[in-house]
This record gives C-alpha cells, sequence and structure tokens, in this order.
C-alpha cells in the first residue's frame, strides 16, 4: 500500500493549489460520452466554451462536473440557462472531458476539474451566470446586426432575440453562427433576480428518466467495440503480497484471454466478466500477508488511545488562555468521542474502460477526478499531456469522495497497455472493500471550564486523527511537516460559530498502515459528534436545555439564531413525549453552510427507532428546492450509516468485505423527513455533504433523552443497541 501511495503522490507533486478532488457530468441527452476535446460538430456554433447552438434552435450546454445523484445536471445548466433566455426543454447536456486542450471546464475556484467538497453549485454559480450573460448578449448583438437596430432595443426570451417595436424575432439557432463570431464580453450584465424563470423553482430531474427506463449509461455499463473485461485480485491483507498462484488453472478457464500482473495483484482478461472472475476464483492463490499481518482492531484503538493521552501535540487554534482558564476553574467538565473507520461501498463498485497503445490513452472512467487522473496516467505511462485524453464522465453510481483517487484508473490503463486491446476493469465488491481508502477513525477529548452560569469559560480539544488530504491533495505534506496538522481532519474544530473567548485546539497525526482519505464530511463529521453531544453535556450539567444553551452561545449570531429557532419549531422541540422517546438537537456551520437538526427516536431495550429527523438549512439561496430537500434527506440517512456500520481490521485485513457484514441502513430503518430552508441572503453554501454530519450527535443526544444513556462513540452496536 505504501508503494500505491508513492505513485499516487509523485504522480501529483506538480499540483500546487487547491483541493484536489474531481467529478464529471451526467447529460440531459442521451449522447454522454464522446470524444476527449469537445470541439463543436459541423453543423454547431460554439457560441462560448460552455454553450453550443445548432440550427434547429437546439442549446448544448457543456457541464464540467459529476452526476452522483446530487442532481448537478439539472441545477447547474438551469443556472446557465436562464441567464441566456434559453428554453429549459430546448437544452441538451454534455459533459466536459479532461485533456490538455479541455482546460476551460476547471472548477474556477481552485484551477483543477474536480467535483467534490460541496463546492459545484458554490464555484460554479457566477461562472454559469456570466456565460449566460455573454451569450445572451452575443446573439442580441448578431440579430441586431442583421436587423439594423440597436441591440439595447432587443430582449431575449424562449430560446429567441425579439424586436418588441417591430415583432421581429431570430431563434438562437438562426443567429448562433453571426454570434460566435463576436468577441466574448468580459462584463456582461446579469439580469435582475426577478427576471430569472428557473433559479429557485423545482425542475424535471435530467438525471431521473434514464435511471428509470435503463437507458443512463454508467461507468459499469460502457463500452467500445472490441473491448474485453478484465477482473482483479490483490492480496487481502494491507501491504500483503501474492507468493504464487495456479496461473495454468486461470489460462484453461473459458474465455480467458490474458492474465496481466499489477501492483500487488493479477488481473485476468476474458471475454466476459463473469468468464474473468469465475477464473479468478479458481486459481489458488499462496498469498504472504506482509508488515502488518498482526493489525487488528484492539490493537489499532489502544494507539489513538495512548496519542490521546500521551500526544505529542501540534496546536493549529489557540484563542485567548484556554489552559490558565482551565486551571483556575472551579468545576470542569471533560470526556472523549470515538467515531470508527468508514468504508466508502459506493453501489458502484470501482470500474474504468481504458485504450493505451504505444502513442496514445483514452480512458472513460465513472472518476471524481478527470485531472488527477491525467496528471497521475502522465507519470505512470510516462506520456505527454497531448496523448492522454480522460473522456467524457459517464454517470456515477456514488462517489462520497473515494472517485477521487485515481488506482483503479491507473489499474485499468496498465492492463490495457498489456493486451493491447481497451478493456473495461472492474473490482468485484470484496476488492473493492479490502482497497478502500477508508474514513478514518478519531478520538477527540473535549475539556470545559465553566462559569457560575453553567457556559463555558474556556474549551480545550484533543484530536487524534490520521490524515485525510494527503492522498488526494499532496501539498498538504509540507503543512504535515511543517505545522504538524491535516486541516481536513480539523474542519469542524479549526473555526466554530460558538462564542468561546479561551479555546485551546491539539492535534495529533497518528501514523497508520490503513489507507485513509476524504469521505462524504471529511473532518466534520466525526468533530461535529464530538462537539455536539459534549455541549449537549454541559447543557444537561448547568440544567439548561440543549436548544436554550446553543441560543446563549450563538446570542451574537442572528442567522445562526433563525436556523436554530426554526428547527426547534419544525422539530415540535419541548413538547411532550411518552416514555421512551426523546429529542436530540444539533447544529453546525459547515461548507459555507448553516443546519440545525432535530431527530425524535423511541427506544425500547437495546432496539432504536429513528421517528423524524427535522432539518432546517441555511445554504444562502435555494436554487432548486426539491434536489435541495433530497440532498439534505439523502445525507441524513448517509449519516446514519455512520451510527450503524463499523469497519474493523483483524490479521491485517479489512473484517468486514460485503453489505451482509457491513450493513447500512434498510428502507424500514429509515425514518420521516421534515426539511425547510431559510434564504439567509449570504453567500450560496453547499448542501451535498452537511446533513450526515449532524445525525450521531442529534442521534445521540435524542437516545439520552429516551433512556438516559450516554452515546460517546459510535456505531450503536457498541452499546449493545440496534436500529429497528
Amino acid at each position: 500500500m505504501d508503494s500505491v501511495r508513492r505513485t499516487l503522490l509523485k504522480a501529483s507533486l506538480w499540483v500546487g493549489g487547491g483541493l484536489i478532488l474531481g467529478f464529471s457530468l451526467p447529460a440531459k441527452s442521451a449522447t454522454l460520452l464522446g470524444a476527449a476535446t469537445p470541439g463543436p460538430s459541423r453543423d454547431e456554433a460554439a457560441v462560448t466554451a460552455w454553450v453550443r447552438i445548432t440550427p434547429d434552435n437546439q442549446v448544448r450546454l457543456i457541464v464540467s462536473q459529476a452526476e452522483m445523484g446530487q442532481g448537478i445536471t439539472t441545477t447547474l445548466p438551469a443556472i446557465l440557462a436562464d441567464e441566456l433566455g434559453a428554453d429549459w426543454f430546448r437544452v441538451q447536456l454534455e459533459t466536459a472531458p479532461f485533456s490538455n486542450t479541455a482546460t476551460a471546464y476547471r472548477n474556477p475556484a481552485r484551477s483543477w476539474m474536480f467535483t467534490g467538497n460541496s463546492e459545484s453549485i458554490e464555484s460554479f454559480y457566477d461562472l454559469m451566470r456570466k456565460t449566460g450573460a455573454a451569450a445572451r448578449e452575443m446573439l442580441t448583438r448578431a440579430a441586431a446586426a442583421r436587423w439594423g437596430v440597436p441591440a439595447s432595443t432587443c430582449s431575449v426570451k424562449g430560446s429567441a432575440v425579439i424586436h418588441p417595436v417591430s415583432g421581429r424575432r431570430l431563434t438562437f439557432g438562426e443567429v448562433a453562427t453571426d454570434a460566435a463570431r463576436l468577441p466574448i464580453p468580459e462584463k456582461p450584465t446579469l439580469r435582475a433576480s426577478s427576471e430569472l424563470r428557473l433559479t429557485g423553482k423545482s425542475l424535471p430531474r435530467v438525471d431521473v428518466p434514464p435511471k428509470v427506463d435503463g437507458s443512463a449509461i454508467f461507468g459499469i455499463d460502457f463500452s467500445v467495440p472490441g473491448m474485453l473485461i478484465g477482473a482483479v485480485r490483490t492480496p487481502p491483507t494491507i501491504g500483503g503480497r501474492i507468493r504464487s498462484f495456479d496461473e495454468a488453472t486461470v489460462r484453461s478457464k473459458p474465455g480467458v484471454l490474458a492474465v496481466v500482473p499489477v501492483l500487488n495483484g493479477v488481473a485476468v482478461v476474458a471475454d466476459t466478466y463473469w468468464q474473468a472472475r469465475t477464473a479468478l476464483a479458481a486459481a489458488a492463490f499462496d498469498f504472504d500477508p506482509g508488515p502488518n499481518a498482526d493489525l487488528g482492531t484492539p490493537a489499532v484503538r489502544a494507539a489513538y488511545r495512548k496519542a490521546l493521552d500521551d500526544g505529542p501535540w501540534a496546536t493549529p487554534v489557540n484563542e485567548g488562555d484556554a489552559q490558565k482558564a482551565l486551571a483556575a476553574a472551579a468545576n470542569t467538565i471533560g470526556s472523549d468521542y470515538e467515531s470508527p473507520f468508514a468504508a466508502h461501498v459506493t453501489m458502484e463498485p470501482m470500474n474504468c474502460t481504458a485504450l493505451v497503445t504505444a502513442d496514445k490513452c483514452e480512458i472513460w472512467a465513472p472518476t471524481q477526478g478527470q485531472e488527477l487522473a491525467f496528471v497521475a496516467l502522465k507519470s505512470v505511462l510516462g506520456m505527454r499531456d497531448d496523448q492522454i485524453s480522460v473522456n467524457r464522465t459517464p454517470y456515477l453510481g456514488g462517489g462520497f469522495g473515494r472517485r477521487l483517487l485515481p488506482d483503479f484508473v491507473i489499474q485499468a490503463a496498465l492492463v490495457s497497455k498489456a493486451v493491447g486491446k481497451p478493456v473495461k476493469l472492474i473490482w468485484d465488491r470484496e476488492e473493492d472493500m479490502r482497497r478502500d481508502w477508508y474514513r478514518p477513525a478519531t478520538m477527540v477529548r473535549l475539556t470545559a471550564a465553566l462559569e457560575k452560569d453553567g457556559l463555558p469559560a474556556a474549551l480545550a480539544t484533543r484530536v487524534v486523527s490520521p490524515t485525510i488530504l494527503l492522498p488526494v491533495f499532496p501539498p498538504v505534506e509540507t503543512m504535515l511537516k511543517e505545522k504538524g496538522f491535516d486541516p481536513g481532519a480539523m474542519e469542524g474544530m479549526m473555526k466554530t460559530p460558538y462564542a468561546l473567548l479561551n479555546r485551546r485546539v491539539d492535534f495529533h497525526l497518528l501514523k497508520t498502515p490503513i489507507p485513509t482519505s476524504v469521505m462524504r464530511t471529511t473532518g466534520y463529521g466525526p468533530n461535529i459528534f464530538a462537539l455536539e453531544s459534549f455541549i449537549d453535556e454541559l447543557a444537561h450539567s448547568a440544567r439548561i436545555d440543549p436548544y436554550q444553551y446553543r441560543r446563549r452561545l450563538l446570542r451574537k449570531n442572528p442567522r445562526a439564531l433563525a436556523v436554530l429557532d426554526r428547527a426547534a419549531i419544525l422539530g415540535e422541540w419541548g413538547r411532550p413525549l411518552p416514555k421512551g422517546r426523546g429529542r436530540g438537537f444539533a447544529f453546525t456551520d459547515a461548507f459555507g453552510t448553516l443546519l440545525a437538526q432535530v431527530i425524535e427516536v423511541h427506544v425500547e431495550g437495546s432496539d432504536v427507532r429513528v421517528e423524524h429527523i427535522t432539518s432546517v438549512v441555511d445554504c444562502g439561496r435555494v436554487l432548486d428546492p426539491d434536489i435541495a430537500a433530497s440532498n439534505i434527506e439523502g445525507g441524513a440517512v448517509f449519516g446514519l450509516a455512520y451510527c450503524k456500520a463499523e469497519l474493523t481490521f483483524r490479521d491485517g485485513r479489512a473484517e468486514q468485505e460485503n453489505l451482509n457484514s457491513y450493513e447500512l441502513p434498510y428502507l424500514a430503518e429509515t425514518p420521516r423527513f421534515r426539511t425547510e430552508f431559510i434564504n439567509g441572503a449570504a453567500k450560496l453554501g453547499g448542501i451535498g455533504e452537511v446533513s450526515p454530519i449532524t445525525v450521531p450527535p442529534a442521534l445521540a443526544n435524542a437516545i439520552f433523552a429516551a433512556s438516559g444513556r450516554r452515546i460517546r462513540s459510535m456505531p450503536l452496536s457498541r452499546h449493545g443497541l440496534r436500529f429497528v
């Protein structure tokens, strides 16, 4: 595994800034995939890099973000089309590839092509509006020139330019060629908010019909002529290797065309996936478990505990004098919190289609990181920029950060190179879980000095975690060496919305052979679980209602108070409940979004039933209410998974290798939802990752309210509890 890390880091070291995350986008049209360089076809006019228009008045919008179910293929084009004045039903989508000639589609805030960190709307909103406005002005000027009238006397509506005085009308398709010859305005005038017709409304989701009728192309569905299928087997242990295997038996199986060594493993290439996988299953492998043969969860947790007790520490936050306040306090309270390792278990396991020849590499992959894959392939294959194309991305069957890493892309490329033909390489579920880059386990210790009114005079925090960002953002290695902390692991602790005059945060970077990287919520999830659980404990100690306690800590933050107060009303906070029922509160300010959550549970013996999850969200302006709500509610179910599933290790390997042992929430275990948005008139924030953050603490606090049991570690099974 260390060699894999070195390969990925070496392939990415030139990256100079911005978080390296990435995905790409599906489309409203059936043709989502295509050549690497998105040049317009003969009958299209490229008005801008993002807008093409056909003579029959179809508007083709290029989108660079990946659709993983978050609704990007609907919302981003709607922003652009609204500003452009296009008829929504005449809009088709095309996903952007990445190559040395297609750099226009990078995230404008990061100068890197990715989808992640809840940034798609936040980073692209202004660009989409500016692009739409520029295209509108160009089309208007072209039509006005044809009519010989001032452009200021024309307007745009329904994919046409109109001259109201004369009643003349030209469709976009009729003037697109003329418009494409004009210079692109650098500072186009944006429409007034009152003129926008799509923004703020719930639109039919672009990705739903093809997913329902089966025409949607996910990476695992993709094919090219002459394509072969590959399956792969690597040692089950972390850092293990294959001593030997029965290659003759593998080659003798029907359909097998090649056996290819890959890093720490073997790939079998056949006519079909089932042939390749069956041949691998028939082989007798002799594995060397490697240097981590004794690795197990009890020893790993002991290492965490020792680090929490002994350090050493980096101190990225030291406001006021928390140590002095704690030493002088007459009343202190402290607790430790623990979050487990978690696997991504995307419903679509890792896969990639590659065609590598002596002088060209083409990739079709459900990847979150086209540009990182491009850089890695360039390094591994020793090719020039112009020889590599990461083609338009198909739908992703889940990403959650796992698909940022290019390991599965590199593997497919090397197998294709070895056989000289296009190969689609597919990992089975066991391979997918064994070769994951897991969300790291964390331990957090919180200690507060209390005033006479029960509010904290000081808060000291200690966080123990492996790295999160290093595999996807190699420049963080410098920060780790110089400052000793990983900013991804410190999310939710570096800043806090609560009014705390004396605050100290210490961080210990735990080194472990277990590969760790980003996963939905990154550091916010474990850290806010600890902080919001602890806030509840402080409120209970002070005999103050947990909602009112938070109000006092947020008293100078009117935007946060508005969210908090509405959640209390919507979540029926304070309404009496029968015995065995309780409500829990949690709040966060993450990814530029404020969210307050109330969870109501019923606890009977060891059974926990989550009845309601109420979420009130201020993410600035809501662009599509239905899509926004689905992100919040789906994310809440994802948050329940952090409370149910745990990844453990034994004898150097993950004990859970499929969904029968790594159980996610079932449909019957999902609660009813109440979700409401407050337009706080602030900058747009992200909603794709925020709601899983508050579920574990709100749930733990609700269980305490219902049963008197404090849950300071997840999952619930550690405490003899189960979802029903």
